[in-house]
């Protein structure tokens, strides 16, 4: 194996003969120990990769698909240990949709643009106040900043802004 980068590698084609011959038995012993293809192919993965990583410390004339078998088991008990870990509880019961109902976004909708409607009403300091403060979440300094008003101004403009929402909203909701 030569490394021309870290993310070039090149294999030894005798590394790769060595892949193509152990794959199945390597896939079936993780097949057998996970129980699951996703998992299976993973660990898969993994165990050629490590043998790569070690292919130095294989010692020549010992059984090769047993070193192999060692370092999948050992792939698979690395999982199973950090699965432990995080100790992953089942639910009791499936949650709620929180998806709304029909009737629930048209109401959203008609909400939306009754307040549009609402904000179009407004001057264009107290709705551009409004949305700094709302939206951008800017303190009312910062909001005098950036509109070359007072820190008072910028509060009189949220009032009104408020205010005044809060009246078309009101008087809509009352017909």
């Amino acid at each position: 194996m030569s490394i021309a980068n870290a993310n070039t590698i090149r294999i030894d084609p005798a590394f790769a003969a060595i892949v193509d011959g152990n794959w199945n038995a390597v896939h079936s012993l993780l097949f057998s120990m996970t129980g699951n293809m996703p998992d299976c192919e993973d660990l898969t993965q993994e165990t050629f990769l490590r043998a790569l990583r070690g292919w130095d410390t294989f010692k020549k004339g010992s059984n090769l698909r047993a070193w192999l078998m060692r370092i999948a088991l050992n792939a698979f008990f690395d999982v199973q240990r950090k699965r432990q870990k995080v100790k992953i509880n089942r639910l009791e019961s499936e949650p709620s949709s929180r998806e709304k109902s029909v009737e629930e976004r048209f109401e959203i909708l008609e909400q939306g643009a009754l307040v549009r409607a609402a904000m179009e009403e407004l001057s264009e300091s107290s709705r551009i106040v409004f949305h700094l403060r709302v939206t951008e979440n800017l303190s009312f300094r910062q909001i005098a900043e950036l509109t070359g008003t007072t820190e008072l101004g910028a509060r009189w403009h949220m009032f009104e802004a408020r205010r005044k929402l809060l009246k078309r909203l009101e008087d809509r909701s009352a017909r």
